[in-house]
């Protein structure tokens, strides 16, 4: 978890300095490496993006009463840092602002499931 609030610190640092590919691609990890902390709590691991989300979709989303749209706000954000990252299409300032916020609510809804 210690990563992921990192991660979120960064991401708020880049937005506020008018960054947003980065504040985006940095919210996005904080979420991503939020959820790995929670599988780890679990003794799951996952060496790609897509296999982290579905086991945490499978043990978190559908069993552990984690908020769903928060899940699907994180796939959202993936898509927005891919086409960043690999398609030289830059989020708006708005769509990281909405990526790094929805990281904050993520990483806070991780802690409250696993009883942090």
């Amino acid at each position: 978890m210690a990563e992921a609030r990192e991660r979120l610190a960064g991401a708020r640092d880049a937005l506020s300095s008018g960054h947003a590919g980065i504040a985006a691609s940095a919210g996005y990890y904080a979420m991503l490496y939020a959820a790995r902390a929670a599988l780890s709590e679990r003794d799951l691991y996952s060496k790609t993006h897509s296999g982290a989300w579905s086991l945490f979709s499978e043990q978190f989303v559908k069993e552990g009463g984690f908020d769903p749209s928060l899940a699907s706000e994180a796939a959202k954000a993936q898509e927005i840092r891919e086409l960043g990252d690999y398609a030289a299409k830059p989020p708006s300032a708005d769509q990281a602002g909405e990526i790094v916020e929805t990281a904050a609510h993520f990483i806070a809804e991780v802690e409250r499931v696993l009883g942090e």
